[in-house]
C-alpha cells in the first residue's frame, strides 16, 4: 500500500489532490499543532481581475495557546461565512461550473457548527468527489499515533503497513528519509507544476486553491492534476 500525508488545509490546492490520485490512502494530520506564524492551513488564494485574492478562515486565539487542528474554532463564523460566499460568488458566478458546486459549499459554510475541521475537511470531500478521486482520507486522531516529524510519519507508515510513502518535495528539508527506508518504507517525492490552464480575469496565475481549476475546467481538472504531476523515487 501506498500512502500520503497532510495537514488539513482549507480549500487546498491542486497540488494536494494531485497526490491522491498517486496514493491508496492519505492521513490527514488532525492531530498535529498548528503552526506558529504563517500557515496554509487556514488560507488559501483564488482569483480576481488584479490577481491573486488571499482567503483566510479567522480563528479564536486569543488566551488558547498553541493548538491542535481538531481543537481550532472560527471567529465569528457567520460573518465570515456571509463574506466569504459573497467572494466566490463575485468572482466565479460565469462559470458554468458554478453551480451545484457554490450550493453545496454555500450548506458547508452555513453550517452552525463553529469547529474549524469539519468545515475543512466537507470543502475537501466536496472537491474530491466533484473530480471522482476516490482514495480514502483517514484521521491521524483515529489512529491514535501522535508525535512530530519524521518520527510521526514513520509511525503512521508502521501502523497502516504501508510499503510505500508519497512526500511533497517540499519536504526535502524537513524529512529524514533515512527513517522511512531503515524501516523498509519506500519514498516517492511528489513535484506539482501545474500546467497553464484557461482562468477568469486575464494571466494565468499558478498554484491558487483548487476550487479555481475546478471553476474554470471542471471535471477536466483532474486530468490536468495528473498531467502536472512529476513523482520520483527516492535511492
Amino acid at each position: 500500500m501506498k500512502i500520503c500525508f497532510s495537514q488539513p488545509a482549507f480549500i487546498p490546492w491542486g497540488g494536494f489532490f494531485a497526490r491522491l490520485l498517486f496514493a491508496d490512502l492519505m492521513v490527514l494530520l488532525d492531530d498535529t499543532f498548528l503552526a506558529q506564524g504563517f500557515t496554509f492551513v487556514n488560507r488559501n488564494r483564488i482569483k480576481g481581475p488584479d490577481g491573486e485574492i488571499w482567503l483566510t478562515v479567522p480563528l479564536q486565539r486569543k488566551g488558547r495557546g498553541r493548538q491542535k487542528i481538531k481543537d481550532l474554532e472560527i471567529f465569528e463564523k457567520e460573518r465570515w461565512g456571509r463574506k466569504f460566499l459573497l467572494t466566490i460568488r463575485h468572482f466565479y458566478r460565469k462559470s458554468i461550473f458554478f453551480e451545484p458546486l457554490f450550493s453545496q459549499i454555500a450548506q458547508i459554510i452555513n453550517d452552525p457548527d463553529e469547529n474549524f475541521f469539519p468545515l475543512t475537511l466537507n470543502l475537501i470531500k466536496l472537491l474530491q468527489n466533484a473530480w471522482k478521486i476516490d482514495t480514502p482520507l483517514v484521521l491521524q486522531s483515529e489512529l491514535k499515533v501522535t508525535g512530530k516529524g519524521t518520527e510521526l510519519l514513520v509511525k503512521l507508515a508502521r501502523k497502516l503497513q504501508a510499503e510505500e510513502v508519497i512526500l511533497s518535495h517540499f519536504a526535502q528539508k524537513k524529512i529524514d528519509f533515512n527513517q522511512f527506508i531503515s524501516a523498509g518504507i519506500k519514498v516517492n517525492l511528489h513535484r506539482f507544476q501545474p500546467l497553464p490552464y484557461p482562468q477568469f480575469w486575464g494571466e494565468f496565475c499558478p498554484n491558487l486553491s483548487a476550487l479555481d481549476l475546478y471553476l474554470c475546467l471542471g471535471p477536466a481538472g483532474k486530468t490536468l492534476l495528473t498531467k502536472s504531476s512529476y513523482l520520483k523515487l527516492v535511492d
